[in-house]
């Protein structure tokens, strides 16, 4: 079915990681609707704790709703969304809150969830050769009297040339910018070492409403199977004070983690961080963070996408966030999106 929906790939054990193994719920959270036994529908749920100052409750993120293509426009979603809030109010979780996409926004308009606001996710470009490499292709195509190689080699020279020089650019740049500290010391690991993590997140714990960060949710949320994870950790005097966590993949790299999650605490270390990875990742064509990664995204060439001159070629609806109250607990419907502090370990997939 999720392939069918979204034309992805996921693997069995993917979804054992995300749904049997959360250690934040004690049963499998997916609705299913089913049409004489055969399921046509899931309205699936991300569990984790939700932290604002002292107070911790569980919460739900509504993700990989799917419906059958054979079986749409006959209220499944709606159903499916009735059932959940059924199982769930005045009993665990607390609340819910997710990032619909468009299909989806009206759908939880309708059932309760409030719209808070959108959240912008950060681009720091760094390869114009994939642009040139398309425009070379297409000229190929276009100029039959000229070969294949030829037209590729030339194209593919000006292409590496050019991010040689964007690449160098990038270097210079990030290194002008950082106070550099002789009593750091960075340590890489893979996978990263989640009692250290927890360890930096509680030595400044923000007030903003956030995902609850301990040994256990480092541990399960770095074990997803579809991903593999780099971290970066500032020791100062033995004792790690800051720390940076990277997903890569064969064209980009994202920036899921920075800790602490009060950035300014640590604004020199981090910093040191993000150069440190940005150097063994500079032959990415981008770089990807979300939220409040990043202690001053603009120095080091990040983007946000919701200003021009991104907004004007990506539109930020996937990431407009929406929540609903099921408890006493936490009153997230009647926040701000300045009322949280977020990194990609909020969103339900990294």
């Amino acid at each position: 079915m999720y392939e069918t929906v979204f034309g992805r790939e996921r693997s069995a054990d993917w979804f054992r990681w995300k749904f049997r193994e959360n250690p934040f719920v004690d049963h499998v959270p997916i609705i299913v609707a089913s049409d004489d036994g055969t399921p046509i529908g899931f309205r699936s749920f991300f569990a984790q704790e939700l932290r604002a100052g002292d107070a911790v409750v569980p919460a739900f993120q509504p993700c990989d709703t799917m419906v059958h293509p054979d079986h749409r426009k006959r209220g499944l979603f709606d159903r499916m969304n009735e059932r959940a809030i059924d199982r769930y109010t005045d009993g665990r979780p607390s609340c819910f809150f997710n990032f619909p996409n468009e299909r989806s926004k009206r759908g939880n308009r309708k059932h309760g969830w409030h719209e808070i606001g959108t959240v912008p996710a950060y681009y720091r470009p760094q390869n114009p050769a994939g642009v040139l490499e398309r425009v070379a292709t297409d000229r190929q195509h276009a100029a039959e009297s000229h070969s294949r190689a030829g037209e590729t080699g030339v194209a593919g020279t000006v292409a590496d040339g050019m991010q040689d020089v964007v690449v160098a650019t990038h270097r210079l740049g990030d290194r002008l910018f950082v106070d550099a500290e002789s009593a750091l010391e960075i340590e890489r690991a893979t996978p990263p070492p989640a009692d250290t993590l927890a360890t930096v997140y509680r030595r400044s714990i923000p007030d903003a409403i956030h995902t609850n960060r301990t040994g256990a949710f480092y541990r399960w949320r770095f074990d997803n199977p579809s991903q593999t994870y780099t971290s970066y950790v500032a020791r100062r005097d033995g004792e790690p004070v800051a720390a940076l966590v990277v997903s890569s993949a064969a064209d980009h790299v994202r920036l899921v983690e920075t800790l602490p999650r009060t950035l300014e605490t640590e604004s020199t270390a981090l910093e040191a961080l993000l150069v440190a990875a940005l150097d063994d990742f500079a032959d990415r064509s981008y770089v990807e963070a979300f939220g409040e990664t990043l202690p001053t995204p603009l120095r080091f060439r990040f983007y946000p996408d919701t200003r021009a001159p991104l907004s004007t070629l990506l539109r930020p609806t996937s990431r407009t966030l929406f929540a609903r109250n099921l408890t006493d607990g936490i009153d997230i419907e009647s926040s701000s999106a300045a009322s949280w502090t977020f990194s990609r370990l909020e969103l339900d997939t990294t």
